[in-house]
């Protein structure tokens, strides 16, 4: 292929800076910062289609959940033991190892006021972490990194390797890579040598596009030379989306990219019939895949710096459906795992018998879960978009 051939259209879809990751028109920020961490990495995982919280992690002794799933609902002799009253899915076994270690933290009753239970405004909610009023499409990270020069020193802020750009949407160094072949013939193509970025003052729509497109080509030049100076590992993840994902994060960290943010997708989790079934392959390739990324960062010696958290546009109805499954719900469990995270669990359990609108009722505000990243990771600290009421949530050790 010739530069002749390789369009600007090509050239932004293979680095992932679509209309979604152009900078937008500048807007105040919602954090103030005080430092930018110690190389603290943040996955996140999105379970895409509305995970169910209550068989993820199940309230065995609850005769509320029986009551409400007398089919779908987990055998309590079947479940993974966390505490007395509480237990993971059985497909979730080595994440229970990793709760053993005191690696994983889960933060239950996750949601937020007036809950929506559309899949693409509820996603919009989350991405902008602004709660249910805000129009806002600008994702919380991209909010999160606005102020002047934080982790401008870095390849990117961050890569989507999976999904749409979703928090990571808006003005700063954001990008993607959905194809490492792709992505590295695309840029060893490109005319010329980086060239130093044009001022920051954006006069025009077409500057921020200019802008972008030399901002991409450094940034995605300096992953490229990484890349190929790095001989790959032959690490064990299993050959399925989420785990192809996860594996190229950790080719990316292993090659030496300086990024404190990876997002990735596991696509499935709109469970209206044939819940059991697939509910628990979801959870085995989503846990088989995280137990062999946590793997290959130890051998990497990363994993105190890694937090792997999950979030899901909604959690499912409490009570199960006519066709052995869920529809749309509100509330779910966070899952956060990572050599320095405190483990155990937080937050509170929903009510099972004082449902709203026959649903569960939040007990954590998704911006508290937010605000813990931001403080634990890079000590960035909320303003009052973020500083929503609630007892504090504390992710690292």
């Amino acid at each position: 292929m010739t530069y002749s051939t390789l369009s600007r259209r090509r050239f932004m879809s293979a680095i992932g800076c679509g209309l979604a990751g152009l900078p937008l028109v500048s807007a105040p920020g919602f954090a103030q910062t005080t430092g930018s961490g110690d190389g603290n990495i943040l996955i996140l995982i999105e379970l895409s289609g509305g995970n169910d919280g209550l068989n993820t992690v199940i309230p065995v002794t609850d005769s509320a959940y029986r009551a409400l799933r007398p089919t779908i609902g987990i055998a309590a002799q079947d479940a993974l033991s966390l505490d007395a009253d509480t237990a993971l899915h059985p497909s979730l076994r080595p994440l229970a190892d990793i709760w053993e270690d005191g690696a994983l933290k889960i933060v239950e009753g996750v949601g937020y006021p007036e809950p929506n239970r559309s899949h693409f405004r509820s996603i919009e909610i989350w991405n902008a972490g602004l709660g249910a009023d805000s129009l806002s499409r600008r994702g919380w990270i991209s909010n999160a990194f606005a102020a002047p020069d934080l982790h401008n020193d870095l390849d990117a802020q961050g890569l989507v390797l999976g999904g749409d750009m979703g928090p990571l949407s808006g003005a700063g160094r954001f990008g993607a890579i959905r194809d490492e072949d792709a992505f590295l013939e695309t840029l060893a193509n490109l005319p010329g040598q980086p060239h130093a970025v044009r001022p920051k003052t954006v006069q025009s729509p077409l500057a921020h596009v200019l802008a972008t497109y030399e901002n991409a080509q450094i940034t995605g030049d300096a992953i490229r030379r990484k890349l190929a100076a790095s001989q790959p590992r032959q690490w064990d993840f299993p050959f399925t989306s989420l785990g192809e994902q996860l594996r190229t994060a950790a080719r990316l960290l292993d090659a030496g990219v300086q990024v404190p943010v990876l997002k990735v997708v596991q696509d499935g989790y709109d469970t209206h019939d044939a819940q059991p079934y697939i509910h628990a392959e979801l959870l085995t390739e989503l846990s088989e895949a995280i137990s062999a990324f946590a793997r290959a960062m130890q051998q990497m010696g990363l994993w105190d710096r890694i937090t792997l958290m999950t979030y899901s546009e909604f959690g499912r109805t409490a009570r199960e459906n006519g066709s052995a499954g869920t529809d749309h719900g509100t509330a779910a469990p966070v899952l956060a795992l990572g050599g320095a995270v405190a483990g155990g669990l937080s937050g509170r359990k929903p009510d099972l018998t004082a449902l709203v609108d026959d649903d569960l009722a939040h007990t954590t505000d998704y911006r508290q879960v937010y605000a813990a990243v931001m403080q634990d990771l890079w000590q960035i600290s909320p303003n009052s978009d973020l500083s929503f009421a609630g007892p504090p949530i504390t992710l690292l050790r």
